[in-house]
């Protein structure tokens, strides 16, 4: 009996993780049943073109278009937090004090700056939302190369 469930429990743990990284929010699920992938563009972000491009492939790969959502400033942080939305593309820095917050991608289009404090384009993410924020990221680093 006690090989037995030795044996069981190594085929439990593995089954548990048939699906990972998730998104505990849901959002890659939300986005392949509603076809959208909603994007809010901090206003005076004028290049905001490459990200929104990696963003439509990432879309497009899930059976979606994106849906830009017109929020300003501090609310759309709020949003993205609440879900309103599920990215946010715009100027942030590597020490953005919202990266606590919420996951930032490495810069998109550029390297990272030395300066720390040097705002560059950016998309952020919902924290937990692992599977889009790793699927957005490869797409970034894929970008760069």
């Amino acid at each position: 009996m006690r090989r037995f469930a030795f044996l069981l429990l190594p085929m439990l743990a593995l089954g548990a993780c048939d699906a990972l990284p998730r998104d505990a929010s849901g959002t890659t699920s939300r986005v392949e049943r509603t076809h959208e992938l909603r994007v809010t563009v901090l206003p005076g972000t004028p290049d905001a073109r490459p990200a929104l491009a990696l963003l439509g492939a990432y879309a497009r790969d899930h059976g979606a278009r994106l849906q830009l959502v017109p929020i300003h400033g501090e609310h759309a942080h709020k949003a993205l937090e609440d879900g309103e939305i599920d990215v946010l593309v715009g100027h942030f820095a590597k020490a953005s004090p919202w990266q606590a917050d919420i996951a930032l991608s490495k810069p998109v289009a550029r390297g990272e700056p030395d300066d720390r404090h040097h705002p560059v384009l950016r998309i952020a993410r919902r924290n937990g939302d692992n599977a889009l924020i790793l699927a957005t990221d490869r797409l970034v680093d894929e970008a760069a190369r």
